[in-house]
């Protein structure tokens, strides 16, 4: 026992420190951890007695990530999507699936079952690795970000339904357990739920008064659902784990729960990724293997992603952004192949090279959504004459002469817009978000749907007759882009730009845009100036706020 302590101690040291030195360069800390138990299963470090007690731990760690799972889930969310979501991600499912199943069937020589289970969980990608890049990115609620995060989720949603029936698959296809089996989860689900919201959740309401006693609680209720899942129904733990979070998801404090818990949680999966890696150390690897399905999770992905996206009407840019997102193979596949291993399904050296290409998959995508934005401008001059469907978004040039053209209509746009049309200037807005496009057509503005980077939009907008052109992207590369091709063809006309700091703004300004705004700058100068007007004086703040509203109410209207 106290060898297994030293293990496990030095186990977890090197991996929490390899995951930082991941983190640092901006890798994902959990290419960090698998590569770490690589490199302790490599140099055989771990004694076989702990390797059993450290797989029984990175289960637990599954089961608490699954727990989490269900605390944060919300159901609102998965209503709000969107049809394009739900599109892009059937569309994605099924092309993927197709391509992935006649891989297993004919190159790895699977049967029919395995083939099929083998592809869902090719399907999904990474919910940790976009979220993070595009969290530092400040691109999460971006259209693309939106539609990527929803895609993610319902992936997320299905990778949790395999989870829970992929153990029984391993006894074969057989309709009357099946029905059993569903009966026992329905029962189950049932039981959980009323439980948890009509007596755990009153209790941590009423009963509980401090925050360590409120996750002591939660975490009994976790091992007591989980505990009955395994011995009464013979279900997996994971699927106790996520029944428990879900009783809880609406419960009072659930917030506080999912703070201390994920703390726990990263230790135990820590562990299980490092387990991962330990398995893939030990033993020869198909390097041939590893070689094609790093193309096949990339390449594929991207291309399938971008194809769907183009067929449901989405602009190049967003496509290519959807698309480059889903690079990656999902932490989620890495369970479900572990399980899937010890439901015999697949062997030991199909999972080391499935959880290599993850690894590379990961790191590529890290580095690809990070250049999304330069990526996106080469990528979309090849995508507009390889993805063309019938015409569907085809343009039609405005016939105005001594116009405002505004590129980009989403925030500091609309405000924009909403001063043109208050002062009568005739004005077209060019926008890659279909909603935005859409909004605007309702209410009757001259509205082209295009990005920035299309060089075909000089022609749309007719900038040549321009009067003046404002550009309020906030990616400066885009904007760079559109500049370069006004002073390829000279074309003359005062430009105001959209700068989030002085290196962007002294970028604009000797690419020879007139004049940059500086949104940080300017909302200083304006309170500053109600300062100096109004000084401390609330009640006339107070009026000048109303005063405020009913423009806000105006601009953005149905979002004030």
């Amino acid at each position: 026992m106290e060898m297994f302590i030293v293990e496990l101690v030095a186990v977890f040291v090197i991996a929490v420190l390899v995951g930082i030195i991941f983190r640092y360069f901006g890798l994902p800390s959990i290419i960090g951890h698998v590569l770490s138990g690589f490199m302790i299963g490599f140099v055989g470090f771990v004694s076989f007695p702990s390797i059993d007690i450290l797989e029984k731990l990175g289960v637990l760690g599954v089961t608490l990530l699954l727990f989490l799972v269900g605390l944060e889930m919300d159901w609102k969310e998965i209503t709000k999507v969107g049809k394009e979501a739900v599109l892009l991600f059937i569309g994605q499912t099924v092309l993927l699936m197709v391509i992935y199943i006649i891989f297993g069937l004919f190159l790895i020589k699977f049967s029919g079952l395995t083939a099929v289970l083998f592809a869902v969980t090719m399907t999904f990608s990474s919910t940790i690795v976009v979220v993070k890049v595009l969290s530092e990115k400040k691109e999460l609620n971006s259209f693309s970000g939106r539609l990527s995060l929803g895609i993610l989720l319902l992936q997320d949603v299905l990778a949790i339904g395999l989870l829970v029936f992929l153990p029984s698959f391993g006894k074969g296809i057989n309709i009357n357990g099946l029905g059993i089996l569903f009966l026992k989860l329905i029962l189950l689900i049932l039981a959980v739920n009323v439980v948890g919201h009509m007596i755990i959740s009153q209790i941590m309401k009423h009963v509980i008064k401090t925050a360590e006693d409120l996750v002591l609680f939660s975490l009994a209720w976790f091992v007591l659902v989980v505990f009955g899942t395994v011995r009464l129904t013979g279900l997996s733990p994971e699927v106790g784990g996520l029944l428990a979070g879900l009783s809880l998801s609406t419960s009072w404090g659930h917030f506080q729960i999912v703070s201390k818990i994920r703390i726990i949680r990263d230790v135990f999966l820590t562990l299980f990724f490092v387990l991962l890696g330990f398995q893939v150390g030990l033993g020869s690897i198909d390097w041939n293997l590893v070689m094609i399905l790093i193309p096949m999770i990339v390449v594929v992905k991207f291309l399938i992603s971008h194809l769907v996206s183009r067929m449901i009407g989405l602009s190049g840019r967003n496509a290519i952004q959807i698309g480059i997102n889903m690079t990656q193979t999902s932490e989620f596949s890495l369970v479900v192949l572990s399980i899937g291993l010890l439901a015999g399904f697949w062997n030991e050296s199909l999972v080391k090279a499935v959880t290599l290409a993850a690894l590379f998959s990961m790191a590529l995508s890290t580095i690809l959504i990070s250049k999304a934005e330069k990526l996106s401008i080469k990528i979309g001059k090849l995508s507009k004459f390889l993805f063309v469907f019938g015409g569907k978004n085809k343009q039609i040039k405005v016939a105005y002469k001594n116009h405002v053209v505004l590129v980009g209509c989403d925030r500091t746009g609309k405000g924009i817009l909403s001063f043109l049309n208050r002062i009568g200037e005739k004005t077209v807005v060019v926008d890659f978000n279909p909603q935005v496009v859409a909004d605007l057509k309702k209410r009757g503005e001259a509205v082209i749907y295009a990005d920035a980077t299309d060089p075909d939009i000089l022609d749309l907008a007719n900038m040549t007759e321009a009067k003046l052109i404002i550009l309020t992207i906030k990616n400066v590369n885009d904007s760079l882009s559109l500049i370069s091709e006004l002073n390829n063809r000279n074309i003359d006309v005062a430009i105001i730009a959209d700068a989030e700091g002085i290196v962007q703004a002294k970028e604009l300004y000797k690419a020879g845009v007139s004049y940059v705004i500086l949104p940080h700058f300017v909302s200083g100068w304006h309170l500053g100036q109600i300062i100096k007007k109004y000084g401390n004086d609330k009640k006339t703040l107070i009026r000048y706020r109303k005063n405020q509203d009913n423009i806000l109410k105006n601009i953005y209207e149905g979002e004030y």
